[in-house]
């Protein structure tokens, strides 16, 4: 004969918090490696143009892709500079918080 399993229904908030959390991931980690490929973009994105002048400079490239590829590279390199400012800028507000 099978048994007759009754489960609870209604779970506390806590029960509901507790799961959550298990779901959630880390938000500090997620921070940390969106800046992380955010660094690897810009760095791959720096060395794609300076691969693009070189081969410019070779004459196998047209000045304009190795000149677009700079000008993106340089874009890139101003945000993630903001970015940085940014984050130095609301740690050091939060330093000068009183507790």
């Amino acid at each position: 004969m099978s048994d007759l399993r009754i489960e609870n229904t209604f779970s506390s908030p806590l029960e509901k918090m507790a799961r959550e959390r298990q779901t959630k991931a880390n938000p500090l980690g997620d921070f940390k490696k969106v800046l992380t490929d955010s660094i690897g973009e810009v760095n791959s994105q720096l060395l794609q143009a300076d691969a693009d002048t070189r081969e410019m400079i070779a004459g196998t490239k047209d000045i304009h892709q190795a000149m677009i590829s700079m000008e993106e590279a340089h874009i890139s390199m101003r945000l993630l500079i903001q970015v940085r400012n940014k984050v130095i800028s609301a740690y050091e507000e939060i330093m000068r918080m009183q507790f």
